[in-house]
């Protein structure tokens, strides 16, 4: 399950949680996050500096996942960053792009925090 948290209609970021799994033997790389709401969809993760503040960063494509292994997306961790809401229509939903050609579709929740 995917989700995000309920933000104004007006926001034109927000951010997606949830579990990407790789249930392959093999390594596979993500190319890409696409939506079907938001223009840009990128990996970010929360690091700590040395004067104890919490920083945001990008992750950039390819990430790989090893086989059985999955990437865990927290609020306090790795997490997707949806850009530039394009529309509001509909069930958001985001499509993950693999190396081996795979595309996994999920609908995300949307939750109170």
């Amino acid at each position: 399950m995917f989700w995000t948290p309920i933000v104004p209609d007006v926001a034109k970021t927000t951010a997606v949680y949830g579990t990407i799994q790789n249930p392959t033997d093999s390594d596979v790389s993500i190319l890409s996050v696409s939506s079907n709401q938001y223009k840009t969809v990128e990996f970010h993760t929360i690091t700590t500096d040395k004067e104890g503040i919490m920083r945001m960063r990008k992750i950039d494509y390819p990430i790989v996942i090893k086989p059985k292994e999955s990437i865990e997306l927290s609020r306090n961790g790795t997490h997707l960053m949806l850009y530039e809401k394009e529309n509001s229509s509909g069930e958001l939903l985001i499509q993950i792009h693999f190396s081996n050609g795979l595309v996994q579709k999920h609908v995300v929740e949307k939750k109170s925090l």
